[in-house]
């Protein structure tokens, strides 16, 4: 095109060059024509050259906020599904480890070995922390998630926003009103399937959420308290499953019998794994480049 070397030469078209790089392919061509055109007509180069630079300025804060926004929803998505899993396991096994080896071989460990009482209580600390991280962060959501449903007319949010509390009042109506028992086949058959319809249930509430999560949209303010929850969790989950390894490799060589190590060994594993999977997580949801439309 004959307007090209126009575009290129006058010095306020430069100035595209602070554009971001995918607005500069859509619009960068147009814009340095219609600056071209203003200049011919009289329009002076500095006011020119001071609205390119505002409108740069402009269009990297919008580029920063949808990105950052959809990096952090997918983000705090992977933290979320590797907390709950990483929870399920470690209350499972911090409930076992609430009674120690036995009364004896307790108070020697706890005088010769403070570190496995320390360790134990180390766990359940992080574990607090992660739950009331993740308890703020749920009430920042679930007040912007309401604001949007009402404005949108969704019920249908609503509705998944009740999935984890109904779950939780149900199972836990259930742990107190159902006949278990170990004694019996049938009493341990209803533990055993209460325990997996808990598993199901927490796997169903999650998915509410995340669901929830994905149709909203949120306030900056809500982002800001969901990062700084999910930062909290990770934290928490890097000390409980550095907790977790100090109380069995402590625990073990303390005992003249420790038992069989492979309940400890798969619980370790799954706390390395998805506390790895949520650092991961959370670093990429930071430092991954925004994605872009695609170029007509």
């Amino acid at each position: 095109m004959s307007d090209r070397p126009a575009v290129t030469s006058s010095w306020p078209a430069r100035l595209l060059i602070c554009y971001p790089p995918h607005w500069r392919a859509r619009y960068g061509e147009e814009l340095g024509l219609l600056i071209t055109d203003l200049l011919d007509h009289g329009r002076p180069a500095v006011p020119m050259a001071a609205d390119v630079l505002g409108g740069a300025v402009a269009a990297w804060i919008s580029e920063r906020g949808t990105g950052m926004t959809q990096r952090s929803r997918g983000a705090l998505i992977a933290v979320l599904w590797n907390w709950v899993a990483f929870a399920a396991v470690a209350a499972w096994f911090g409930h076992d480890l609430g009674s120690y080896p036995t009364a004896i071989e307790a108070q020697q460990m706890m005088v010769s070995h403070p570190a496995v009482p320390d360790a134990y209580h180390l766990l359940m600390a992080s574990g607090s922390v992660g739950v009331v991280a993740t308890a703020v962060a749920a009430i920042a959501f679930a007040i912007d998630a309401a604001k949007h449903a009402w404005r949108q007319g969704r019920r249908s949010t609503f509705v998944l926003m009740a999935v984890p509390l109904v779950v939780a009042a149900v199972w836990l109506g259930g742990v107190r009103l159902l006949p278990f028992s170990e004694h019996t086949a049938s009493g341990l058959a209803l533990s055993v399937t209460w325990l997996l319809a808990g598993v199901a249930g927490i796997a169903v509430s999650t998915q509410a959420v995340v669901t929830v999560v994905k149709r909203s949209e949120f306030s900056e303010r809500t982002w800001r308290i969901a990062a700084a929850a999910a930062a909290a969790v990770v934290a928490a989950m890097f000390v409980a499953t550095g907790a977790t390894i100090t109380w069995g490799v402590v625990a073990r060589t303390s005992l003249a019998h420790p038992g069989d190590a492979s309940g400890w060994l798969v619980v370790t594993a799954i706390l390395a794994v998805t506390t790895v999977r949520a650092v991961l997580a959370l670093l990429g949801g930071r430092l991954e480049p925004a994605e872009h439309p695609a170029v007509a």
